[in-house]
This record gives C-alpha cells, sequence and structure tokens, in this order.
C-alpha cells in the first residue's frame, strides 16, 4: 500500500539532493534518485507505477518552502533550479545566482551555505514525509483501523496545542457575544436572572464589563498564538489541506477584525506575560496603570459599542465585530470537528461530549 511506503533516512535524500543539484531538474528522467522516488511515494505526490519529474519536482518545491522564506529559501530556489528561467540552467549559474542571494562569490557559497541549504531542504523532505504520515494515521484513526501508536500520540500532542489556542478564541467570541447581548438589554431594578435580587442592573456597565474581558482575552490569544508559532513553527496539521488553509485563515481573521494595530498587540501581549500567573487581575491594572493601555482599552470599547450600533443595520459582512465573532466560532468548530473524527479512537464506544454554548448559558440564568 501507498501509505506503508518507508520514509528513507536523511543522507540518503541528501545524496539525491546534492547529485540533483550537480544535473539539474532537467535530468530527472536521466538519473537515479531512489531516496526522491521513495519519498515522492512516502508523502503521497507518486504512485508505484509513476516515476516521472513531475512528482520529485512538486516534493523539492514544497520541501523548500520548510526554510519559511527569507534568503535561504531563495537561495535554494535558485539552487535546484525551481525559479522561473533556471530550470534548465547549468549547475555553475544555478550555483552563481544562490550566491549572489547572500552576497558572496560561488567558490565561498559552495564552502559554506550551500552544504546547510541541501541538508535543510532534506529536513524538509522528510517534514513532509512525516505530515503525510500523519494525516494517514489520522484517516485510519478516523476509520477505527489500526494506526500507529506513536503516530496516534502525536495527534493528542498536537491537538493540545490547538486546543491552548482554541481556550481564548472561544473565550473571545463568547464575552464579545455576550457584551452585544448586554447591550440589547434594558436597565432594571433588579438583575435579569435574579428577579429577587436589591441590586440594580445596568446593562452598559455589564456590556462594558464583558468587553474588557474580552480583550483580555484577546490579549491571550495573541500570546498563545505567538507561543503556537515558536514551539510549532507555525505548522497547522489536520486532515486534509482545505482544512488547515480554513483555520489558519480563521486564526489571522480573529486578529484581523478590529481596530488594534500590531504595536499594540504587542504591547498587550507583553503586558499579559508579564502579569503575575497571566491572570486577569493584574493585566487590568496594567491596563490602567498607563496612557497606552488606557487608550487601548477606550478603543477596544468603542469597537464593542460600534458593533452593537451596526449590529442591525450594517451589511453583512461589514461589521467587523461580528466578523471577529464569525471567525472564533469557525475555528472553535473546526478544531472541534477534526478532534472528534478521532476522539473515540483513544475509548472506543464512547459518545463525543457536548458543551453548552454560552447563550443557551445566559438563556438558562435568565428564564430561570
Amino acid at each position: 500500500m501507498q501509505d506503508e511506503v518507508r520514509t528513507p533516512d536523511h543522507e540518503a535524500v541528501v545524496r539525491d539532493l546534492r547529485l540533483l543539484r550537480e544535473r539539474g531538474l532537467g535530468a530527472i528522467r536521466r538519473i537515479n534518485l531512489p531516496a526522491l522516488h521513495q519519498a515522492a511515494l512516502a508523502c503521497g505526490l507518486a504512485t508505484v507505477d509513476d516515476q516521472g519529474p513531475a512528482a520529485i519536482e512538486n516534493l523539492l518545491r514544497r520541501a523548500v518552502k520548510h526554510l519559511d522564506g527569507g534568503d535561504y529559501e531563495e537561495s535554494a530556489s535558485y539552487t535546484f533550479g525551481l525559479i522561473s528561467g533556471t530550470k534548465l540552467a547549468p549547475s555553475s549559474e544555478r550555483r552563481r545566482q544562490a550566491a549572489k542571494v547572500f552576497s558572496v562569490i560561488p567558490d565561498t557559497f559552495r564552502k559554506t551555505y550551500e552544504k546547510t541549504l541541501i541538508d535543510e531542504v532534506a529536513e524538509g523532505v522528510l517534514a513532509l514525509c512525516h505530515e503525510q504520515a500523519m494525516r494517514v494515521t489520522h484517516l485510519r484513526m478516523e476509520r477505527r483501523h489500526p494506526a500507529d501508536s506513536r503516530l496516534a500520540v502525536a495527534w493528542v500532542e498536537r491537538f493540545e496545542a490547538y486546543y491552548r489556542l482554541w481556550t481564548p478564541i472561544y473565550a473571545l467570541g463568547a464575552d464579545l457575544k455576550a457584551a452585544l447581548q448586554m447591550y440589547s438589554e434594558e436597565p432594571a431594578d433588579h438583575l435579569p436572572w435574579d428577579p429577587d435580587s436589591q441590586e440594580s442592573f445596568d446593562p452598559v456597565k455589564e456590556a462594558q464589563g464583558y468587553a474588557r474581558s474580552a480583550l483580555y482575552w484577546y490579549a491571550n490569544y495573541h500570546l498563545e498564538l505567538k507561543r503556537f508559532m515558536r514551539e510549532r513553527g507555525g505548522l497547522w496539521l489536520f486532515s486534509d489541506a482545505q482544512v488547515e488553509s480554513d483555520i489558519r485563515d480563521a486564526v489571522y481573521r480573529v486578529g484581523w477584525h478590529n481596530p488594534i494595530n500590531e504595536e499594540d498587540d504587542s504591547w498587550l501581549r507583553r503586558k499579559l506575560a508579564d502579569s503575575r500567573h497571566e491572570e486577569a487581575q493584574q493585566f487590568y491594572r496594567s491596563l490602567e496603570a498607563s496612557q497606552d493601555g488606557e487608550r487601548i482599552h477606550a478603543t477596544w470599547q468603542e469597537f464593542v459599542l460600534k458593533g452593537y450600533q451596526q449590529s442591525e443595520s450594517a451589511e453583512e459582512g461589514e461589521n467587523q465585530l461580528l466578523n471577529a465573532i464569525r471567525a472564533c466560532d469557525f475555528y472553535c468548530e473546526w478544531v472541534d470537528r477534526d478532534w472528534l473524527k478521532i476522539a473515540d479512537w483513544y475509548s472506543p464506544g464512547s459518545p463525543p461530549p457536548r458543551g453548552i454554548s454560552a447563550d443557551q448559558l445566559f438563556g438558562s440564568l435568565v428564564e430561570e
């Protein structure tokens, strides 16, 4: 079976990459590249009967992207002839172009940068093989078939990282919804959920409280996202590439649909990280203790209030507050969906639990 193809070792991939660098992509049909063919099979980019160059070129382009942009990715692209106009260029010309990226002569590039580039591209090839093995394991677990227990554990660790983001994103969306709900309520002599209370109900004050809490969770979201980027390299791995793309987009939109700029995002993230145990009380004090904090908080409160004011009149997609809430809901829903596909693999026969939503919880309190 294709999904049982053994992953080649690093040294074998490096040998093939060195040969490919020397001969060029145009020579793939005429040279023997067993490790790269094996990697293409392991990545699901080729079949046993398909030994054409397209699969290896596709594999190489994906592996080079694991260098995460910048000079190293550009130089590696020249090294292997992946940039337009260099595919059939001789090795000396490709090396010259690659060296130019680092502003060194070709011989210096060969002795210093080239070996590192080839080694790192080889790591990218093996990372692609691992990602495919993870997806195959996910599929087997989803279908309740025997799966590699090591990779099954790796999926648990990966979803732990996703759920560290899920928590602040869910809370951010829930608090923004609660703020909208509070703004729509009428003042009362008692709390809506306790008719016998002596405490008056000020919906504006309550809404602002939820908005402030939402800002705390917004800072949490940015802090956890930075940790995810550092610990996981920003790599999203789910059951298929489309889910990965959609979730990656949702995470970006959670932070995009608001008036807080990147510099202020950084301020919030740093203040939360500096807060004792990252607790809300210390974070709120930081907001109140500086002009930057007060300004950011005021901007955020205006954003939430404007979102409420536009909730009935704005055209679909124009209300940025609602767009942020939708992005939060999308991330939480699709992470849950992908996890529930395999969750009961760890405890067969157990139905997946379903929690209560924030709307349902508030509604139940008011009804009582």
